[in-house]
């Protein structure tokens, strides 16, 4: 039940191979999935999150990658010989995630001056801080200092050998930028007509409560009128018939207003209702099947989605 296969199914009626846009990168599931079947020809690929770019800046280069695999070998050895003492493993999580704030701090003070062994090491605590902390998350407060408390105190495996290899070549082929999602070219190129594409756009989602808060992951934020804005930028994407959009968010009063109810009147608009399994979320009320809304510029055949317009 992933968001992956629906997206495959999706790219069916498009026009391959694409020059693929993802201006809310994260953790980047739909890009390598489109990128092993062959579909990508080129992709311009954004984080606003400047650890999470780094991260994926050092292991598309193969020397910044090595010095970030012995370094990744060295926290994994060093924490699981500490499974047998939880609060010292706790103490040392505390500690390693303090240096982790510390040491980015001084890297961005130093105007992130070309070091590839200083980036190579970041990199390498930013994935052990993932692989370490509770549930796979990232979060910052609003210093910018990652506040993850410590995961299960069980034996990590901190990386795939095969794998990192394989992500970091795929990365190696693209353009990846740190900026706000409106950077990415699609959203400044108003007046071209532009080549074969694919947008995919999965913003911070909209909260499905009153009491839940919007789900910041950058210090920046995304709040309801980034969403707002979002929803104006989204209308304009999909009036230029050459562009294919992809579209997610939760599946709620808000987000349909912004993003269906908004676009109506557009025939190319297609919006669907779909249901997806969580594995990340901050409390286990968050994790499981939930509902989602998914937008596109093309009609998309897939079993599990329900049409609403």
């Amino acid at each position: 039940r992933k968001i992956e296969d629906v997206i495959l199914s999706a790219v069916e009626n498009i026009n391959k191979p694409f020059t693929y846009y993802e201006p809310f990168f994260g953790g980047g599931a739909i890009f390598f999935s489109l990128y092993s079947k062959g579909f990508i020809k080129k992709a311009h690929l954004n984080d606003v999150v400047p650890q999470v770019v780094n991260f994926y800046n050092v292991i598309s280069n193969e020397d910044g990658r090595n010095i970030l695999k012995k370094e990744a070998k060295k926290i994994e050895s060093k924490f699981n010989n500490l499974n047998t003492d939880i609060e010292k493993r706790k103490e040392q999580y505390i500690k390693f995630r303090e240096n982790f704030n510390d040491g980015w701090e001084c890297f961005v003070a130093e105007d992130k001056k070309t070091d590839p062994e200083t980036k190579a090491k970041l990199a390498a605590q930013f994935l052990a801080l993932n692989k370490l902390g509770f549930n796979g998350m990232y979060r910052v407060n609003s210093e910018g200092r990652f506040n993850i408390p410590m995961g299960s105190p069980v034996e990590k495996k901190l990386f795939d050998n095969e794998n990192l290899d394989a992500v970091g070549d795929a990365l190696s082929k693209v353009n990846f930028t740190c900026d706000d999602y409106s950077s990415v070219k699609p959203f400044k190129g108003r007046g071209r007509k532009p080549k074969n594409n694919l947008i995919f756009l999965d913003p911070p989602y909209i909260p499905n409560s009153k009491t839940a808060n919007f789900t910041d992951y950058s210090i920046e934020g995304f709040n309801r009128d980034s969403h707002v804005k979002l929803s104006n930028d989204l209308s304009k994407l999909i009036e230029n018939e050459h562009n294919n959009v992809i579209f997610t968010n939760n599946f709620n009063s808000m987000s349909i207003e912004l993003f269906v109810d908004k676009n109506k009147t557009n025939k190319r608009l297609n919006a669907y209702k779909f249901n997806i399994t969580k594995t990340i979320s901050a409390k286990n009320t968050g994790r499981g099947n939930t509902e989602e809304l998914l937008v596109s510029t093309f009609p998309i055949n897939n079993s599990r989605l329900i049409k609403l317009n």
